[in-house]
C-alpha cells in the first residue's frame, strides 16, 4: 500500500500520478510533504554535484527516447532550453514549471521509496532484514551477527564481482549502460549541461549511505563525474562511501 501510494506521487508512467499531472499542466497545487521532501533532497544533491543531478532533464530524455538515441540538433537545443532545476518554483503551496519543462525523479525516487518502506517496517517491529525496493537497505545485523552481504555488479542480473557488508545502511548502483536508447550505444543518464550521454568513464558507481534516497541520487550524478569530482561530492556527505569501477576494471574506493 505504501509503495502504491508513493508511485501515485512520483511515477512517470502512471497518468494519474502527481508527477504526471505536474508535467502535463506545468503546476501542482498542494504538493504534500513527500513531494516537498523529495524536491529538497534533489536540491541538496543538485548543489553537491555541481548541477549534474538535475530532475528537470526529462525533456532531454524524451528527445533521446523519441529518436531512439539519435536526436537532431534542433531537438537537443529545444530540450536543453527547457532544462534547469533552478527554474523550478517549489513552495509549500505549489510546484510550478517553466514552459516546456518536465521533471523525472527516476534517479532518486526508488531510494526515497526504499527509505519509506524501511521506516514503515521498523515502526511495525522489524529489527533485522533486507529491504529491496529498487535500491537495497540493510536493517540491523544479519543472522551471522555481522553486516548483510550485498553483491555488486554492472547490471542487476549479472553475477556479483564485489561484496559489501552493510548494517543500517543502503546501497545504490548506477551504470550508464544500464538502459540504452534503442539500438544506439548511448546510455540513459544524460548531462543536463551538454545534452550528451554520460561519458564512458565508469562501468558502474555504487554509493553507500544511511539514506537510500541520497545513495540513489549520488550514484546517478557520479556517472557523469570524474574521479576527483566524485570524491569531492562524496565528502560533502559525512558517511557516504563510494565503490566505483571504471571501464578498465580499476576500482575507486572512498
Amino acid at each position: 500500500g505504501e509503495i502504491k501510494r508513493l508511485e501515485r506521487l512520483f511515477s512517470l508512467y502512471r497518468a494519474d500520478s502527481a508527477l504526471a499531472r505536474l508535467n502535463a499542466t506545468g503546476i501542482l497545487e498542494q504538493p504534500g510533504p513527500d513531494m516537498l521532501e523529495l524536491c529538497s533532497l534533489a536540491s541538496i544533491i543538485h548543489r553537491a554535484s555541481s548541477g549534474m543531478f538535475d530532475p528537470s532533464v526529462q525533456p532531454l530524455w524524451t528527445a533521446y527516447a523519441r529518436a531512439e538515441g539519435a536526436p537532431d540538433q534542433k531537438a537537443l537545443d529545444a530540450a536543453r532550453a527547457a532544462i534547469g532545476w533552478s527554474k523550478v518554483e517549489v513552495s509549500i503551496d505549489r510546484i510550478r514549471l517553466a514552459p516546456g519543462a518536465a521533471l523525472t525523479f527516476n534517479g532518486i525516487a526508488q531510494g526515497f521509496i526504499t527509505d519509506r518502506v524501511v521506516d514503515l517496517l521498523k515502526a511495525q517491529g522489524l529489527a533485522a532484514g533486507l529491504v529491496s525496493v529498487g535500491e537495497i537497505a540493510a536493517v540491523g545485523a544479519s543472522p551471522s551477527g555481522k553486516g548483510w552481504a550485498i553483491g555488486l555488479a554492472d547490471h542487476e542480473d549479472d553475477p556479483a564481482d564485489t561484496t559489501v557488508y552493510l548494517r543500517d545502511r543502503a546501497v545504490a548502483t548506477s551504470s550508464a549502460s544500464g538502459t540504452l536508447f534503442g539500438a544506439a550505444s548511448d546510455g540513459h543518464i544524460l548531462n543536463p549541461e551538454t545534452g550528451m550521454a554520460a561519458p564512458a568513464i565508469w562501468r558502474r558507481v555504487s554509493i553507500i549511505h544511511r539514506s537510500a534516497a541520497i545513495a540513489d541520487g549520488l550514484s546517478t550524478a557520479s556517472v557523469l563525474l570524474s574521479a576527483g569530482q566524485v570524491r569531492d561530492m562524496a565528502r560533502r556527505f559525512s558517511d557516504a562511501e563510494v565503490r566505483a569501477m571504471d571501464q578498465e576494471g580499476n576500482t575507486l574506493v572512498i
